[in-house]
């Protein structure tokens, strides 16, 4: 179909004035962009990069997003991002703390979820007590990741002296347990649920200073190119808004994620997180003080670290601020 140069003059003029956002967004839908994420665990709380590829939500953005590295491992994934081998990563606090205390360039852009019970020390059946759990062989991810250290401080405080042995991933550490090759160790509540009803395991809170899993990218990325970054954390949200209202694209991912074969499983374990993941995932440290008396004892910096020096709230400011959010919600409503 030709068009008239009145017809064409009058479509250009409408474009013009276009919202720059929407402008943006089909822009972003002809030149992709390519990023790389790793996460730490292998759990919900850290699945919304996954969840937001697997749903379109970031190819809808113009990005393309793989995710090369999942449940390495929260220092693993802290430091590949120092390195330049992905450009965010689903982490813990501690990790990105370390890094910013070495010299690393690591930033917290979101924190997904509110602060709640992420992981358990589970115990075989015949091990009521943390306290029996001096001499035992206790399965952990890594030897310095955060929820490595929850547990650590867990089973100290119960006043035993336990043998950790780092699995890198929580299914292998529920397969050890499974098997007897450990006597105890650290799963997720994703995984919690399924050893109690299968094998009868004692599950024991752990005790932390409540530091939050994140969303973090580099400082170095931001400076070079803030729009891919705005970008990225619009899908961020957007998955999280996905995450909270449409558990019929949601349970199914879930399943594949976790590999949970119980459809029933799965809508439960959605109906959990549903009220723990945040609509605006504000990076947020009510335990700052906590995390600085921890790290203190190997880096002597950390007694002035402060949540500006871990963290970047302008993104998520930004997008509450322009009524990006309340828009997701709103046409959820409608």
């Amino acid at each position: 179909m030709r068009l008239s140069r009145r017809n064409f003059l009058r479509l250009a003029a409408g474009a013009a004035v276009l919202p720059a956002h929407f402008a943006r967004a089909q822009v972003s839908s002809t030149t992709s962009q390519r990023v790389r994420v790793a996460t730490g665990l292998l759990a919900t709380w850290q699945s919304t990069a996954w969840l937001g590829v697997e749903a379109g939500i970031f190819k809808k953005r113009g990005i393309d997003m793989t995710l090369p590295a999942i449940a390495v491992g929260g220092p693993k994934a802290a430091a590949g991002l120092v390195r330049g081998d992905w450009e965010f990563a689903h982490t813990g606090t501690v990790p990105v703390a370390e890094e910013v205390l070495k010299g690393g360039d690591t930033v917290i852009l979101a924190t997904p979820t509110s602060v709640f019970p992420m992981t358990f020390v589970m115990t075989r059946k015949e091990i009521t007590q943390l306290a029996q759990l001096g001499g035992k062989k206790v399965g952990v991810l890594t030897e310095t990741g955060q929820t490595s250290v929850a547990t650590r401080i867990t089973i100290e405080k119960a006043g035993a002296t336990a043998v950790y042995l780092p699995l890198i991933k929580f299914d292998r550490i529920y397969d050890a347990l499974a098997s007897g090759e450990i006597d105890a160790g650290a799963l997720p509540i994703d995984l919690r649920f399924s050893g109690q009803v299968r094998y009868g395991w004692n599950a024991f809170p752990m005790s932390s200073f409540d530091t939050p899993s994140i969303f973090a990218t580099t400082r170095t990325l931001i400076a070079s190119n803030r729009e891919l970054v705005v970008n990225v954390m619009r899908g961020f949200v957007d998955t999280i808004h996905l995450f909270k209202t449409r558990p019929d694209v949601v349970v199914p991912l879930l399943q594949r994620y976790m590999k949970i074969e119980d459809r029933k499983a799965a809508e439960e374990l959605h109906a959990f997180y549903v009220p723990v993941f945040q609509r605006v995932p504000q990076p947020s440290f009510p335990e700052m003080q906590s995390l600085r008396d921890f790290l203190v004892k190997k880096y002597p910096a950390a007694v002035s670290l402060k949540e500006s020096d871990i963290a970047d709230s302008s993104f998520i400011d930004e997008l509450e601020r322009s009524g990006f959010i309340d828009q997701l919600y709103a046409a959820g409503r409608k």
